[in-house]
């Protein structure tokens, strides 16, 4: 019988014969009883898988070792129970501690624009949300991590805004910047009122600031404990004053105090309405 072609290449190795040349033909004719003739072992031949993969178009079987990794959820940093020095570029300039707590408010230094600003309860700075201002620092969540500010970079303790004045403090500016009219009119040089804004943790020593109620209902913020002879005293603000409006806005809420804070660095003119034993009384000052 004549022999098939041999089929080779593509990496097989492997021939097909006629049937007279497979190793059992004529096992049928072989005598009883004889011994089953022995196969030959052929060689173990190896396959080319990319190439036998490409000519049956199937993907390549993945190796145990090569398999792709499960994707892992993104790594959430575990909040620290005890806060940390902050990683943020920040220097704390002072606090202002109120009750009920959410009135409280900071003022903070960013040191990388040398911007200083007031900040409340819940408000963002450098992305981080302040979520507590205590007398010496002020707690923030930064990207899940519970971190500190305090005032350690500037080498000295941060000045609480909101406690007892001093005992000794002098008087803040010069005498001759302030000039009382009348009983509701004053003038204030100009500088007198950049130097208090610029140093709000000086000016908030020279006297206790805290919100006022009535009904339930914020209506202002009250101060006591002035010190005599203080800018507070000089403007003709008493202790028990509950400072209500300025300029005509409400201070009923910190965000309310901070724009107004922010706006009177380029006034020309500040009207204080306030609350004096239940009487109304308004004070006007040119600025000079």
């Amino acid at each position: 019988m004549i022999d098939s072609p041999s089929l080779t290449g593509a990496g097989f190795g492997v021939s097909f014969f006629g049937a007279s040349s497979l190793p059992w033909a004529g096992l049928a004719s072989s005598p009883a009883g004889a011994a089953a003739p022995t196969l030959p072992l052929s060689a173990r031949a190896e396959l080319d898988v990319p190439r036998m993969a490409k000519a049956f178009d199937v993907p390549l079987p993945i190796k145990k070792d090569e398999a792709q990794a499960v994707p892992t959820a993104p790594v959430v940093p575990q909040w620290n129970s005890v806060p940390a020095r902050s990683s943020l570029h920040a220097v704390l300039v002072g606090t202002a501690l109120a009750s009920p707590q959410r009135y409280s408010l900071c003022q903070l230094i960013n040191t990388d624009i040398n911007e200083t600003v007031v900040y409340a309860l819940n408000e963002r700075f450098q992305n981080a949300r302040i979520y507590a201002i205590e007398k010496d620092r002020v707690l923030v969540d930064n990207e899940g991590r519970n971190e500190y500010i305090d005032n350690s970079a500037a080498g000295t303790p941060a000045p609480n805004l909101g406690v007892m004045p001093m005992p000794g403090m002098g008087p803040v500016g010069n005498s001759d910047n302030v000039r009382q009219l009348d009983d509701g009119h004053y003038t204030v040089k100009k500088a007198e009122i950049d130097r208090a804004l610029t140093n709000l943790s000086e000016l908030a020593t020279q006297a206790r600031i805290v919100p006022s109620f009535k009904n339930g209902v914020a209506n202002g913020f009250k101060l006591f404990s002035i010190v005599p002879d203080s800018l507070y005293s000089k403007i003709g603000i008493q202790n028990g004053d509950v400072i209500r409006r300025i300029n005509g806005y409400d201070m009923n809420s910190p965000d309310k105090a901070l724009e107004v804070y922010q706006k009177l660095r380029d006034a020309n003119r500040i009207e204080v309405e306030l609350e004096r034993r239940g009487d109304t009384i308004r004070k006007q000052y040119a600025i000079e």
